[in-house]
């Protein structure tokens, strides 16, 4: 029985049983007072009587009794859309999944409950699966650092008796050292963060000195542009400036940016500057159009990360370079 057929027999209820009681009760009164009363009080009519008073009396406690009928009846319809209503906000929140909902009727509300259970049990299944696949992720990075960590191990050790057969390439073993231990800290970083999006996971954060970041990295890379025959310059105005965001994830973001300076710009020439609060990196290579999906370019992760760190982050490219502009956003 659907909610609207229910209240329209509850109002014609209402419409008959108020006269009829009033009517039954009047007659039911009277044919007492007359059979038992009215010879005792000296023949007073039934109007006049004691009788009446109690008649209206009576009346009253009836209509009392219908109103407590019905609005049980509405009490009942509340109760199951504030169930409904509290089901839902739990289904929304980041608090465990409810359990189903009984069904009881056949109305609206019973359709509606069976909807909210249908959206529990998909939202339920869909929660499995989300850590199932979570599982499997967080096995599959744990498996890839093991065998990116392998030839890395090989590696340092071979780089070790490089250094000691041919001490004049002191400089170049240094950098592969300093790219290796990079490669190694970076796998664990992004395994720690393989559990999250980049939107959501949570990067801890130290005060960090983007000087003494920089230099380091452009030490890192001087070697491999100089084999391409790329000058790569490095001057800070402030070497004081201080960001607090995540060394290896910073590291991560200019390291595309000078990836993409030595394969893609043509540049013969890097400046790296710190002035004020900002972090500019130009190159006076062939530029290309920011506006414009560029594959391999890696723009979409210095994007990402930007934001992930909060940096405020710009790019300027035309047929004379590109240049990047880069600034803690504040909070």
């Amino acid at each position: 029985m659907t909610l609207k057929t229910k209240f329209r027999l509850l109002l014609v209820s209402a419409l008959v049983t108020v006269p009829v009681i009033m009517l039954a009760v009047g007659v039911l009164v009277s044919l007492v007072y007359d059979a038992v009363f009215k010879t005792v009080n000296g023949g007073i009519p039934f109007y006049a009587s004691f009788a009446y008073p109690v008649m209206l009396g009576l009346f009253l406690c009836s209509l009392l009794l219908i109103a407590l009928l019905f609005s049980r009846s509405i009490h009942s319809l509340l109760k199951r859309i504030n169930l409904l209503n509290q089901t839902v906000r739990e289904l929304a929140s980041d608090e465990k999944i409810p359990d189903t909902l009984s069904v009881y009727s056949g109305d609206e509300i019973g359709d509606l409950i069976r909807s909210v259970n249908l959206l529990i049990e998909r939202t339920t299944y869909r929660e499995l699966q989300l850590r199932e696949q979570e599982e499997l992720n967080k096995e599959m990075m744990n498996k890839l650092r093991h065998d990116i960590n392998t030839p890395l191990t090989a590696m340092r050790l071979q780089l070790f008796d490089l250094e000691i057969e041919n001490p004049e390439h002191a400089n170049l073993t240094w950098s592969l050292s300093r790219q290796i231990q990079y490669i190694s800290e970076l796998t664990t970083e992004i395994r720690l963060q393989s559990a999250g999006t980049p939107d959501s996971s949570y990067i801890l954060k130290d005060r960090v000195n983007l000087h003494e970041l920089l230099e380091t990295m452009v030490k890192k890379w001087a070697y491999l542009y100089s084999i391409q025959s790329v000058e790569l310059h490095y001057a800070s105005l402030n070497r004081e400036l201080n960001w607090t965001s995540n060394a290896l994830w910073l590291q991560r973001l200019f390291d595309n940016i000078f990836q993409n300076a030595l394969r893609h710009s043509s540049a013969n020439i890097v400046e790296v500057t710190i002035q004020d609060n900002v972090v500019m990196i130009r190159d006076n290579g062939t530029g290309f159009d920011a506006h414009v999906s560029h594959s391999g370019l890696g723009l979409k992760i210095i994007a990402d990360l930007s934001q992930v760190l909060h940096i405020a982050y710009t790019l300027q490219s035309d047929g004379s370079g590109t240049v990047y502009r880069f600034m803690a956003e504040a909070f």
